[in-house]
């Protein structure tokens, strides 16, 4: 009986591989026939969150959903209807991340990867056998970079644990699961993590380069390196068990339930969820794919939470006469610049001051729920100053990079950036502008834009003084604030205007989710 439940698999996984479009790749669908409904001790199926299996977490996950993402979809027709004689190849470079295995496919075959043209391995988005089969080859080295990776021809599926059984992958997939510590290495992600765009006049015309996305040239900054913290470490971290260290799991189980003779169960057992700080982003796929709405609700819910690690921020305040100074600090441990990675993002401090009746004295960053939109930030045309004291509600502390055309103008368009206009972003712990450049992008800066002298701002941590006005006689006075995080600004999303249908269909699901996510908060009181 055991056999025949494992001959139909295999059966249903060559009816996969018949119409299968990539020879090179295979599909997560024949990697769930052992990947998938793996239960810790004390779950069970059907309970919530139950399953660890790799593929579970995954197709929940913004990887797996990469080249479906309604905000990506838009964005690619935004700057291909702006730069029209170079669609072919913004699309080209768009899909080389978001549609790994198509886009390599066809880079094999010396032609481009097409929007409109997306196949059954584009759609499945950055999947298993991408990042399982990048060799190690250039890793870490600036040809590496921007979708730069080597897939092995060999067939060998790297994983991080020796002397794997070998035969049930050989026979439902042709590949031969391999040991290898790189898949462990940094420098993998960091080649979709290292983005540096061409920056394009109105007719297509090349005039520069922008690295629009540095996550992984921000940890080699960082010191997290040095202290063995990896971007897998935290993105892909171990289960735990009750006790909080690392439990052990199978990696894989048979197409009918047990689990293979000679396997082990092993530590530690990476969780494929790929957590990270898009939570708009896994709303908007819940509404955009309402089958699996509650799957991705769940991711959602892990990047709150992974946001909600990675920042602390603390009040205090005093009063002096007429004068209440509240000293707010941000404390981050993330890995990279907060926020990092696509320049949509922002986080913000909202401080309210309330008297002894509870009545509002004193705001800076309140927010407009029906949109999502800082309310001082209403018809600006340019950024927001950082800013290191706060003595007026209509000026707000945002963390952000925002784009700058060459000539300094503000835009949307990445494709017009040649730099930021602001990038006042947390910086991560122990930042050294260059510590880890590799060779041949020397001369391309992480540093600040727009801090100035703020002597606060500083790797890890940054501190904001808000003075208020306030009457003596109406104390004690309570001291609130709460950090929000967007990944995407009203004011990316309003640039989308419509004129195609991904961008139409983006501004009707992202009105449902426009609201940021609260992150961090504190309390105090003064008298």
């Amino acid at each position: 009986m055991r056999r025949a439940l494992f001959m139909a698999v295999l059966f249903a996984a060559a009816a996969v591989a018949q119409d299968w479009p990539s020879p090179r790749f295979v599909s997560a669908e024949v990697c769930s026939s052992c990947h998938a409904d793996l239960y810790p001790p004390g779950r069970t199926p059907g309970g919530s969150n139950a399953s660890v299996g790799p593929y579970d977490l995954w197709s929940a996950s913004m990887m797996g959903a990469s080249v479906r993402d309604p905000y990506w979809q838009a964005k690619v027709r935004y700057e291909t209807r702006a730069t029209p004689a170079a669609a072919a190849t913004i699309e080209n470079a768009c899909l080389s991340c978001h549609a790994p295995m198509q886009q390599y496919e066809r880079r094999m075959e010396g032609a481009v990867a097409r929007f409109d043209a997306v196949d059954q391995a584009g759609a499945e988005g950055v999947s298993c056998t991408v990042c399982h089969q990048i060799a190690a080859d250039n890793l870490g080295t600036a040809a590496s970079f921007t979708a730069g990776f080597t897939i092995n021809e060999q067939g060998r599926i790297y994983g991080p644990h020796a002397n794997p059984f070998p035969m049930p992958m050989r026979m439902h997939t042709g590949r031969t699961p391999t040991f290898s510590q790189h898949i462990l290495d940094s420098a993998l992600c960091g080649t979709c993590h290292t983005v540096i765009t061409p920056t394009l006049s109105a007719d297509g015309t090349t005039t520069g380069r922008f690295l629009e996305q540095a996550t992984y040239l921000e940890w080699l900054d960082s010191s997290y390196p040095r202290s063995g913290k990896s971007c897998q470490s935290c993105h892909l971290a171990p289960l735990e068990g009750p006790d909080g260290k690392p439990a052990p799991m199978y990696i894989a189980r048979t197409p009918h339930g047990g689990f293979f003779g000679p396997t082990r169960p092993r530590t530690p057992f990476g969780l494929h969820d790929f957590g990270g700080a898009n939570v708009q982003g896994l709303k908007l796929m819940a509404a955009a794919e309402p089958t699996r709405a509650e799957a991705y609700q769940q991711s959602a819910r892990r990047a709150q939470a992974m946001l909600e690690r990675a920042l602390t921020v603390r009040v205090e305040a005093t009063r002096d006469g007429d004068r209440l100074t509240a000293r707010v600090r941000l404390a981050s441990s993330a890995g990279h610049k907060l926020p990092t990675g696509f320049p949509s993002r922002r986080l913000w401090l909202h401080l309210r001051v309330h008297d002894a009746k509870g009545r509002t004295v004193f705001e800076s960053g309140a927010w407009d729920p029906s949109t999502g939109e800082i309310l001082s930030r209403r018809g600006a045309t340019g950024p927001e100053p950082h800013h290191d004291r706060i003595d007026d509600g209509r000026q707000t502390a945002i963390y952000e990079a925002e784009l700058a055309s060459p000539g300094g103008s503000a835009t949307h368009s990445l494709l017009r950036a040649g730099g930021f206009a602001k990038d006042n972003r947390l910086l991560p712990l122990g930042f050294r502008d260059g510590a880890g450049r590799p060779q041949g992008l020397e001369s391309l800066s992480l540093a600040p834009v727009g801090v100035g002298d703020d002597p606060d701002f500083r790797p890890g941590a940054d501190k904001v003084t808000y003075v208020a006005t306030v009457d003596p006689a109406a104390g004690p006075w309570t001291v609130t604030v709460e950090a929000l995080f967007q990944n995407i600004k009203p004011a990316h999303a309003a640039a989308l205007d419509g004129a195609t249908a991904e961008e139409r269909r983006f501004q009707e699901l992202f009105e449902a989710v426009d609201a940021p996510t609260p992150i961090a908060q504190d309390q105090t009181t003064a008298r």
